[in-house]
């Protein structure tokens, strides 16, 4: 067995016991670590959590105010509009972060949409992650996974900043 193929029944296991509470790696960390390894090992880490200019809990806890940020981001880039991205610096990177828009940078607009990306390949490795768990567990525990794994393909440090360990 291959280094991917351990890392993806690892993370399943992982993620089944954080989900559903039982077993010996029931912490996030576990979860959080494992997936990024899988990322990690399958070329999917499209950017560093430490080059983006917001802190990522605040900018993840925003775009799920904002799903509309990520019909943006999944656009191919020649086709976003003027209007997409004054939306974007006006109506969300301006609001959540009470700021001016004359103060918005294009890195800060490429941040918000690299991490918004619904197409990103953490987000791809992510829906494999939960098809290899569907068999261990129950709609509310799939709901559950969901939304956690909707997070943590967004934010790599998912738990980190609250001093959250294994």
């Amino acid at each position: 067995m291959n280094t991917i193929e351990k890392l993806q029944k690892q993370t399943a296991q992982y993620v089944i016991e954080y989900i559903t509470g039982k077993g010996m790696h029931t912490g996030i960390a576990w979860f959080r670590d494992s997936f990024n390894e899988l990322c990690d090992a399958m070329g999917a880490n499209e950017f560093d959590p430490d080059d983006i200019g917001f802190e990522m809990d605040d900018l993840v806890e925003n775009l799920k105010k904002a799903p509309w940020v990520a019909e943006i981001a999944g656009k191919p880039a020649n086709s976003r509009t003027t209007e997409d991205i004054d939306r974007v610096v006006n109506s969300f990177i301006c609001e959540y972060w009470l700021t001016r828009p004359e103060e918005v940078t294009t890195k800060d607009v490429a941040d918000v949409l690299k991490v918004a990306d619904p197409l990103s390949k953490r987000h791809l490795i992510g829906q494999k992650v939960a098809i290899d768990c569907i068999y261990a567990l129950n709609q509310e525990q799939l709901r559950r996974l969901d939304a956690v794994l909707n997070d943590i393909e967004k934010n790599p440090d998912l738990g980190k900043s609250k001093g959250i360990g294994r």
